[in-house]
This record gives C-alpha cells, sequence and structure tokens, in this order.
C-alpha cells in the first residue's frame, strides 16, 4: 500500500510538471476573421448594391481585417480593355436557393443556401451575415492564361497559421454543375471539382499544401463545409485554386467560384 501511495505521488507531480511547463509556454493568439461589423460595409457587394464580381472589383477594391492584417491580393486582368480583376475576394451577403433566377453570371456574388429565396442576411456560416466569394484558377493546361489564383496574405509580414476555415458554393457555381449553360457541360458521372490551397513563407517557398473535394455529379458542396487548413504550416500567403469537372482547350468551363467564411488564424504572441 505503501508503494502504490509512493507512485501515486510521482505520478501527481509529474503532471503538475506538465502543466506549469504549458503555463509558461508561448501565449498563442487565436482570431477567427469572420468578415462581420462595420469594418466591412464599405467592401460588401450587397451594401454597394453590386451582384456582379466586374462592377464591385474595380481599382480601389482591397480590404483589409484589423486585427490579423489578413488581406486580398487584387490580380488585374491581362486584358488592358478591361479595368476589372481577374481574380480574387469579393465581400458579400448574398445568398439564394433560386438558381433559375440567380445563377448566371450576373449574380456570380450569390451564395447557394438552401433555406434562402433571395436574402442579404442569415446566409455565412453559423447564420450570419457576410463570407467572402473567390474566383479565378491557374490550370497548367492552359499554360498561356496568366496566374490568376485568389490570394490571402497578412500585410505586416508575420506568418501565422491558418487553421482553416468554411467553404460553400455560390448560386452559379451550382446552377451550371447542375444544369450547365451555353458556354458548359454540367457535371458528368466522372467529373469532380476539387479546392487546392498553397502556403508561401516571406522568402516565397513552399510551406504546405491542401486539397478537398468540392463537387461531384450529385454530390455538391450545398452547405458550410469545414476545411482543415493545418498542413499549410505558417505562412505569410495562401493562394487557393479550382479545377476539375468539364473543360476545353481554354481550361474548365465549371464556373471558378466559391465562398470562404470564418478563417481560423492562430499566431504566438511575442
Amino acid at each position: 500500500m505503501k508503494r502504490f501511495f509512493m507512485m501515486m505521488a510521482i505520478v501527481a507531480t509529474m503532471v503538475a510538471l506538465t502543466s506549469c511547463s504549458d503555463d509558461d509556454g508561448p501565449q498563442i493568439n487565436r482570431v477567427v476573421v469572420d468578415f462581420e461589423g462595420t469594418e466591412w460595409s464599405a467592401f460588401n457587394a450587397a451594401t454597394l448594391g453590386k451582384s456582379y464580381s466586374s462592377e464591385l472589383m474595380t481599382e480601389g477594391y482591397v480590404w483589409r481585417d484589423k486585427a490579423t492584417s489578413l488581406t486580398m491580393e487584387p490580380i488585374f486582368s491581362a486584358y488592358e480593355e478591361y479595368k476589372f480583376y481577374a481574380g480574387g475576394f469579393s465581400v458579400s451577403s448574398y445568398n439564394t436557393a433560386d438558381c433559375a433566377t440567380y445563377g448566371s453570371y450576373e449574380y456570380d456574388l450569390y451564395l447557394y443556401n438552401s433555406l434562402s429565396r433571395n436574402s442579404t442576411q442569415g446566409g455565412g456560416h453559423n447564420g450570419s451575415n457576410n463570407f467572402i466569394v473567390g474566383y479565378g484558377n491557374l490550370d497548367s493546361l492552359v499554360p498561356e492564361e496568366p496566374d490568376a489564383r485568389p490570394t490571402l496574405y497578412f500585410a505586416d509580414g508575420v506568418a501565422r497559421a491558418i487553421k482553416g476555415c468554411y467553404v460553400a458554393s455560390t448560386s452559379y457555381f451550382v446552377n451550371v454543375a447542375n444544369n450547365g449553360n451555353p458556354f458548359a457541360e454540367k457535371l458528368g458521372d466522372n467529373d469532380e471539382v476539387k479546392l487546392y490551397a498553397t502556403g508561401y513563407d516571406a522568402a516565397g517557398r513552399v510551406t504546405g499544401q491542401a486539397e478537398m473535394s468540392f463537387a461531384r455529379k450529385g454530390r455538391l458542396t450545398t452547405e458550410w463545409t469545414a476545411w482543415d487548413l493545418s498542413a499549410l504550416g505558417k505562412v505569410v500567403k495562401v493562394q487557393f485554386n479550382i479545377l476539375g469537372g468539364p473543360s476545353t482547350p481554354y481550361g474548365m468551363t465549371t464556373p471558378k467560384y466559391f465562398a470562404i467564411d470564418d478563417i481560423t488564424i492562430e499566431w504566438e504572441q511575442k
């Protein structure tokens, strides 16, 4: 019995030391960027009354999160006669289940939401209002096209871990994936669309990569779905890509759109 109590005392001491070590370790800051609040109103497509990305994304459109300095990298069109961006992230709160009405490119900033007819509230993850819509890609099968991957980075240059986010589909993507249009076939039996994320450090070196299946015939991402990005490690920049589905010599024909919300970011307090 005496030996038993001695063993228990040793275990208790070890647990106590471990707890002290955790308490004395670096403080971890954790922020979920949810795109809510007045700071986002000036960039919100619905607030500005514009549902089409090419009308919203003019030269001065660049948002920045105050808590983390997370911001978007604007990508200008390669064609000089156009002023809109070739890819990027737009803040929006439009959401709908009516793909017949809001499923064309003129409404490309609409999130697909099975519970909504046409709203600017409640479409975000967990019933929040705002989210961001990413569009653009880089397709190795079309080398002549410019790199139009939507990109997020930390403007202050501090590397942070982007642990994960939630992703969903736009009504434009859902409509074409299910029904096709004059320029794109609907998803076939063997088609799959994937999302990719690549992290970079301050020197431009790849820190890690992550991917997820985003759409198959009859299995679209029509609800907010968690995407684990912890494999990226500590990053200064993340580039997203969307690839797959029906294609032509000019690349994928399914709309190159996806929505993101609630980005979880962690870093050590210096």
